[in-house]
């Protein structure tokens, strides 16, 4: 890193004017972008679970509590997204257990970070921020040690200040954007062992890769392209110490994996999700060609929206063309690294739906690694350009910087974005309840009910009443209540009153009640 370092400085002393200012500009953008307006865009359900786990509380405790049918005010709700008094770490411990899909490294760093800045939307979400500006400085790191040109090390960091896709997950409270940096940590440590052949470099390996599994458990991925990239690229004595780094980061995660087999069952049924649904085969293949065109342009636009058809694939056949030609130019030693990380996790996670009949490849946020490797294949390929072919890769980053910020300060305006699922209308639909005088909000309990439902509350009054039941039993209409709303009702629900339920012109299902309900508590 000294020597990277030290590499640059002279580099950039020498390139002066303009290309400096130029460059640092962009990073400073790419920065003030990541912490810019946090509490901007909806807080959505997974963020929810986020505040919930690490403030100690459990789901199963706070549906009890919540869906009772009793009347309950939005201040009241939000109380599960802040510490209760009295709460310790062995509340946020228990609740993390509860939950051993998802490691703890992000949510024990949540937890520290929380208790110093307060448990605000914007503390929550500046965690990932503090990890996607980490990221600017290991970045350059990793296409020096892939592509040993110093233009590679200064266009890495400049596309991943503009990039959408990890703008996007720098703003949310979840472990995708930490899940990236552990990523190119394990990835330039990967290479830096191979390259200095020592035992004290693979022990820093095997420490960086166990901080992926401890991120996320997907990060077996990672080892898979790892895995192969070994196979395909080093020497039977290096192979043999990669397996035994990995097994070492194996090893340090073990004690996660007793907590995944003690609570398998939790962890089976937390993940059923995934094969719940399914999607045809072309709304499948234009997702795949968004995650990719992400990481370089995200205009938001509806899945059936020409773009999606149109700018995808072109983007990905370069993305081909760039990989074969790093693939002709460099060492297998950096070529095949960087292909391992690209094509690996995209084909294990397309494969595995394809064996399973789940739909993980349908979300852009389980791409992170192959994302990674993307942003880093076109940087250091644009980084080879620039020493023979200048003016195409000026040409080449200009375009990609100017297509990422428009795509980025868009974003920045935006209360939303296409990462918040079914919570996507949250902001809009708050507004519409918020005109109401005096209302009450009843639904009952489906699936995602409580994440919604405290989504939701961060939009609303104060003093919004809502009334949750646990279907069959029907919620109560408040006397106190001046109007009536219906929240994504069940069929029994707005079968329950003398006149039909009116659909608001708000998108999310929205329904106002107009007649007396001779139901009232």
């Amino acid at each position: 890193m000294a020597i990277l370092s030290h590499k640059l400085k002279q580099q950039l002393w020498k390139a002066r004017s303009p290309w400096f200012g130029a460059i640092a500009l962009c990073l400073l953008i790419g920065l003030a972008l990541r912490w810019w307006q946090l509490d901007r865009m909806v807080f959505w359900h997974d963020e929810v679970f986020t505040a919930l786990r690490v403030t100690g509380h459990l789901g199963e405790q706070v549906e009890a509590q919540l869906f009772s049918g009793e009347p309950t005010t939005t201040s009241t709700v939000l109380q599960y997204q802040t510490f209760a008094p009295g709460s310790t770490f062995a509340n946020t411990w228990r609740s993390l257990i509860d939950h051993p899909e998802h490691p703890p490294l992000f949510y024990l760093l949540c937890w520290l970070w929380v208790n110093v800045f307060g448990t605000s939307v914007t503390a929550f979400r500046s965690l990932s921020v503090l990890a996607s500006t980490i990221t600017f400085f290991a970045l350059p790191a990793l296409a020096w040690e892939l592509f040993a040109v110093w233009e590679a090390a200064i266009i890495a960091p400049l596309l991943w200040a503009a990039s959408p896709v990890h703008l996007l997950y720098a703003q949310e409270a979840r472990q995708y954007a930490l899940w990236s940096l552990v990523t190119v940590l394990a990835t330039w440590a990967l290479r830096r062992a191979v390259r200095l052949h020592h035992w004290r470099a693979w022990g820093l390996y095997a420490g960086c890769l166990s901080l992926t599994f401890y991120t996320s458990v997907l990060s077996l991925l990672i080892v898979l392209a790892h895995g192969v990239y070994g196979l395909l690229a080093l020497s039977q004595h290096q192979w043999r110490k990669l397996a035994i780094a990995i097994a070492a980061a194996g090893g340090l995660f073990s004690p996660w994996l007793l907590v995944m087999w003690r609570d398998r069952q939790a962890w089976q049924s937390a993940t059923d999700w995934t094969t719940a649904v399914s999607y045809p085969i072309d709304v499948m293949s234009k997702l795949w060609g968004l995650h990719f065109a992400s990481v370089f342009i995200d205009p938001n636009l509806p899945l059936e929206h020409p773009y999606s058809w149109l700018v995808p694939p072109v983007l990905l056949l370069l993305l081909v063309g760039i990989l074969l030609s790093l693939s002709k130019d460099l060492p297998k030693e950096s070529s095949l690294l960087v292909l391992a990380l690209v094509l690996v996790p995209t084909a294990a996670l397309i494969g595995g739906d394809w064996v399973r009949g789940s739909v993980l490849s349908s979300h852009t946020r389980y791409f992170m690694p192959a994302l990674v490797g993307t942003l880093v294949a076109v940087a250091g390929w644009l980084g080879r350009q620039y020493r023979h072919r200048r003016q195409l890769a000026i040409v080449g980053v200009a375009l990609l910087l100017g297509m990422g910020f428009t795509s980025s300060w868009a974003m920045a305006q935006a209360p939303t974005w296409w990462s918040k699922g079914f919570n996507y209308h949250n902001r809009t639909i708050a507004a519409a309840i918020n005109e109401w005088p005096q209302p009450a909000i009843l639904t009952q309990a489906q699936g995602t009910t409580l994440g919604n439902v405290i989504s939701l509350s961060h939009y609303l009054a104060p003093a919004t009443t809502w009334v949750v039941t646990q279907p069959p039993e029907l919620p109560l209409v408040p006397t106190f209540s001046k109007t009536v709303l219906l929240f994504e009702p069940t069929e029994q629900l707005l079968n329950h009153f003398a006149c039909e339920p009116e659909a608001l012109p708000v998108p999310g299902g929205l329904f106002w009640v107009s007649c007396e309900s001779s139901d009232r508590r």
